[in-house]
């Protein structure tokens, strides 16, 4: 475009330069003119007929120049040769004007260099529109045979993408109801591993609970006997504590025996005076003793009475006890055979779910090899959906490729026609001429 611009700007300028070639001397001669007016050295008549021949002399050659580039761009145009005698004598004087050294040899020999390419391109575009219109209607012959196979194509195309969606869709329902059964398969298996496990966790917590209940009744046994020796210790212990409390009345009996002779001996001492009064000091001694072992006995008589009470109550709760571990060694040998007969069950179970597990492990592999099967059926299927898919794509990208080309044709053809009328008008309006 940039180019195109040059070189429209430079073809301006040489015809400025041309016209202005032209026109330059009869400027010259009307500036000389005008100052031999203003001397008075000539008169008006003379100057304006000088004026007129000059005139007339510089339009002669601009229409000889404008012929013979005028007559070689319409025979190009036309077609028509113009070598006739009248076109001869132009170009050979327009060729001795082109041989001057001076501003209109110049002048002429750009025109001759403008134009020149004119008539060469205008030749160039009639040969290429000519050729131009047989290619479009080639073009237009072998698009509408493609056009043609390409909806035979397309028909075809469409009934296997159609066939081959509903064997998609079938074998996707095959796929969606085996998927199902294998859900339900695979949810027995798991249920009758979880029912296993739970049968052999039941079974083992039995047997740990059997075990349990064996040693339950053996501690309860050792219980039992040891109850019965904390009852027998308790009584030797009450037994025990009876014979302390009579020692200790025994004691507090001579306590009082002692604590009287005490007093005694201090009123006889007071009656010997100061002879006594050394044996007053030992009784009151005597006495203070007499008066601890009292109150120690009093003490001790209180222990052993809490003893005896504490003792009783021990038996008591002694014998309580022994009568619920008596209880509860009845309950746990109840359990006991209860356990056995559960544990029984269990086993009759355990063996029932052995076997259905069996049945149900042959299914899970009848229901993978479905699986296996439907699942290669269904890529091939998608495979060939996805083919017949790609395919239908490819058609309509080269349907609009060819409508594409179609229509770049047409406008092809359209501005070939317009530019065949064209050249046809001017080629009708130059043999007018």
């Amino acid at each position: 475009m940039e180019e195109i611009m040059e070189n429209k700007a430079k073809t301006g300028r040489k015809l400025i330069m041309m016209a202005a070639a032209f026109f330059a001397p009869l400027l010259i001669v009307m500036i000389v003119i005008f100052i031999l007016l203003n001397n008075n050295i000539i008169g008006v008549l003379p100057a304006f007929i000088i004026m007129l021949i000059v005139f007339g002399i510089v339009l002669l050659r601009i229409i000889s120049v404008i012929r013979s580039v005028v007559i070689p761009i319409r025979a190009a145009i036309t077609g028509i040769s113009a070598d006739d005698k009248a076109n001869e004598k132009v170009n050979e004087k327009l060729q001795k004007l082109s041989l001057r050294n001076d501003e209109t040899g110049e002048l002429v020999r750009n025109i001759q260099n403008t134009f020149g390419g004119i008539t060469n391109t205008i030749s160039a575009i009639r040969t290429a529109t000519t050729e131009l219109e047989q290619v479009s209607e080639e073009f237009v012959k072998m698009f509408s045979q493609m056009q043609e196979v390409v909806n035979n194509t397309n028909s075809a195309v469409d009934t296997i993408t159609g066939n081959t969606t509903v064997q998609v869709d079938k074998v996707e329902d095959i796929k969606v109801k085996t998927d199902s059964i294998s859900r339900a398969v695979d949810n027995i298996h798991k249920n009758i591993e979880g029912l296993k496990e739970s049968v052999d966790t039941v079974t083992e917590c039995n047997d740990k609970a059997a075990d349990i209940m064996k040693e339950l009744i053996c501690i309860s046994e050792k219980s039992g006997h040891a109850m019965e020796e904390v009852s027998k210790e308790t009584q030797r212990t009450n037994e025990s504590a009876q014979e302390i409390r009579k020692v200790t009345e025994i004691i507090a009996g001579i306590s009082n025996q002692t604590n009287l002779l005490a007093l005694n001996a201090s009123i006889e001492a007071a009656r010997a005076g100061e002879n006594g009064r050394g044996f007053a000091v030992v009784a009151e001694q005597i006495r203070a003793l007499a008066d601890q072992s009292r109150e120690s006995t009093e003490h001790i008589n209180n222990i052993v009475n809490g003893l005896i009470e504490n003792s009783d109550i021990s038996v008591e709760t002694v014998k309580k006890v022994t009568d619920a571990f008596e209880k509860q060694d009845a309950k746990i040998k109840d359990t006991e055979a209860i356990f056995g007969t559960l544990n029984s069950e269990i086993n009759r179970v355990g063996d029932a779910i052995g076997g259905i597990t069996g049945e149900v492990d042959d299914l899970e592999e009848h229901k993978n090899n479905i699986a296996l099967g439907v699942d290669n059926l269904t890529e091939f299927a998608q495979q060939n959906a996805q083919s017949g898919k790609i395919t239908r794509d490819n058609m309509k990208n080269l349907e609009n490729v060819m409508a594409s080309c179609k229509s770049s044709t047409d406008r092809i053809v359209g501005v070939s026609n317009e530019l065949v009328k064209e050249i046809k008008s001017i080629s009708k309006a130059g043999l007018k001429k």
